[in-house]
C-alpha cells in the first residue's frame, strides 16, 4: 500500500515502492474515490508503470462516466494507458446497480473465461444455437443488465449522457458554494466530480453521525458518510439531473 497523504496516489512514492519490488507487478489506481471522488494522476502513474514494466489497472467505477462529457472527459486523461479498467455505470450512467463492466486492452486477458464445462457450454448445444454465458461474463447467473445499458446508449448517445454528467457536476459545485457561503456549515473541499463533503460547523463526530441517521430514519434525506482528515463528514453525492437550486437549499435547511 502506497501512502496517499493528500488522498491521491503520489507518482514519486509509487516509483520508490516499485523500485523495491521483484516479480510481476500490478498497480491499481483510482479514478473517482468513494469518499471524495478524487482522481489519481493517471498520466504520471502510467509512465511509472511503463518504467517498471508493471501492469496498470484503473478502478474507474465512479469516474468513468466523465468520458461521456466533452467538458469533463479530460480529467481522465491517461485512462487509455491502463491494461484493465472497471466501470460501475449505476453511478454516472444511470443504470441498475449490477451494471458493472470490466474493460481489457488485450482480449487475451479474458482467456480464463474460455474454460470449458460440459454442463454449461456443451459444443453441440452451442452449435445448435443455444447461448451460454461462459466467455461473456464472470458470473453465469448474472442478469442481462447490459441490455439496459445498450438501450440507454442507443436512446441518449454519448452526447445525451454527457449532458446529464455535466448537470450533476454543476449541481455539486452549486451545492458546495451554498455550503461554503453558509456560516453554520463547513465545506471539506470543492468537488472533483459530483460528491460534496460537509459538516455542521463546530459539531462533534458523534453529532454528525446522529444527524445523518436522523435524516435517514425520518426519510428526509439520504446522505453518506466519510472519514477524512481525522473527522467525520456528511457526504452528498449528486446524481439526479433534475435536482434544482431549491432542492439544494432545502437540504441545508434540513
Amino acid at each position: 500500500v502506497v501512502p496517499t497523504p493528500h488522498g491521491t496516489l503520489d507518482p514519486d512514492a509509487l516509483d520508490q515502492t516499485l523500485t523495491g519490488l521483484n516479480g510481476p507487478l500490478l498497480v491499481a489506481a483510482t479514478a473517482g474515490t468513494t469518499d471524495a471522488g478524487l482522481i489519481d494522476p493517471l498520466p504520471q502513474i502510467a509512465a511509472r508503470c511503463a518504467d517498471h514494466d508493471a501492469r496498470l489497472h484503473v478502478d474507474a467505477a465512479y469516474g468513468a462516466g466523465l468520458l461521456f462529457s466533452d467538458r469533463h472527459r479530460t480529467r481522465l486523461t491517461g485512462l487509455d494507458a491502463a491494461d484493465t479498467v472497471t466501470l460501475d455505470l449505476h453511478k454516472l450512467g444511470w443504470q441498475p446497480v449490477a451494471a458493472g463492466l470490466l474493460a481489457v486492452r488485450d482480449a487475451r486477458d479474458l482467456t480464463p473465461l474460455r474454460q470449458r464445462a460440459d454442463y454449461l457450454n456443451a459444443d453441440d448445444d452451442t452449435e445448435a444455437g443455444l447461448p451460454d454465458l461462459l466467455g461473456r461474463s464472470l458470473r453465469t447467473t448474472r442478469r442481462p443488465d447490459v441490455l439496459k445499458l445498450a438501450v440507454t446508449l442507443k436512446t441518449l448517445g454519448r452526447t445525451g449522457l454527457g449532458t446529464l454528467v455535466d448537470q450533476v457536476c454543476a449541481h455539486a459545485r452549486q451545492f458546495a458554494d451554498l455550503v461554503d457561503a453558509h456560516p453554520d456549515f463547513e465545506l471539506h473541499a470543492q468537488p472533483v466530480i459530483s460528491t460534496v463533503l460537509f459538516r455542521p460547523t463546530g459539531a462533534t463526530d458523534t453529532t454528525v453521525a446522529a444527524v445523518r441517521r436522523a435524516l435517514l430514519t425520518d426519510g428526509r434525506a439520504v446522505l453518506g458518510r466519510a472519514r477524512l482528515d481525522g473527522r467525520l463528514w456528511l457526504k452528498a453525492t449528486l446524481l439526479n439531473p433534475t435536482t434544482g437550486p431549491d432542492d439544494l437549499a432545502a437540504l441545508l435547511h434540513l
